[in-house]
């Protein structure tokens, strides 16, 4: 009887922490081509709360591409992204062109591999989903390509650029405008670039209220159903 007790325990603890499957939001397909991702990078920091607020009142969720250093100074934020139903994507380590970019083509999977291992280290959660710094575009060729491949990463670009880095102190409402310019004329599924900062999170509900009005469904990555937003057009990824 003790040892069936314990054998229950260990299964509960397992399924609670996600380690043999992402949470049931994570499943679901959304075949309609007028499908949205949220996305962030840099985070998580002082603006992530805010998002993840607005994301829950909206019943909304997004994917977001964190630094490991991050990770480690913010953990109880990601572990409630994590919970409310986004999904933890890798951002590096150092974020920086000389130390991913001008060296050893493998740079870059060491740095995704390490932001992997505190991400499962302090959330138990598995990630293989990265976005490298500054876009994959010039810098990640093929033999950077390649490394990251050889290490099971996906890798993820975008398809609109809010640039909210440059406008979300001096013009916040750009960053709106931007979402609805880059819609113009886009088939299939459209990944937004976003950060986590002071005027995207002043911007966020005004933009998926707009989304939401012209009809799109929001969406957070799911690894069963990946979808290729690279600009090498690099299968693999």
């Amino acid at each position: 009887m003790r040892k069936s007790a314990i054998v229950l325990f260990a299964m509960v603890l397992i399924v609670s922490t996600g380690i043999f499957s992402a949470p049931v939001s994570y499943a679901a397909e959304y075949p309609s081509s007028k499908v949205v991702y949220l996305t962030f990078d840099d985070g998580p920091n002082q603006y992530t709360p805010k998002i993840l607020d607005i994301l829950k009142t909206k019943k909304a969720h997004a994917t977001f591409f964190m630094i490991e250093g991050n990770i480690r100074q913010n953990s109880k934020i990601v572990n409630r992204l994590i919970k409310e139903g986004n999904y933890p994507g890798l951002h590096s380590v150092s974020h920086s062109v000389a130390k991913l970019y001008r060296g050893s083509p493998n740079n870059v999977a060491i740095e995704m591999e390490k932001t992997r291992q505190t991400l499962l280290r302090v959330t138990h959660f598995n990630s293989h989903l990265t976005r490298v710094p500054y876009g994959s575009k010039p810098y990640m060729s093929k033999p950077f390509r390649d490394a990251l491949a050889q290490k099971g990463f996906k890798m993820w670009d975008w398809n609109i650029d809010t640039l909210d880095w440059k406008y979300n102190r001096t013009s916040p409402g750009t960053i709106t405008s931007r979402v609805k310019s880059g819609l113009a004329g886009k088939n299939g599924p459209i990944v937004i670039l976003f950060h986590d900062s002071r005027g995207t999170a002043q911007q966020l509900p005004i933009i998926i209220d707009y989304l939401r009005k012209k009809g799109y469904t929001l969406a957070v990555y799911n690894p069963k159903y990946h979808i290729v937003i690279n600009f090498w057009g690099d299968r693999r990824f």
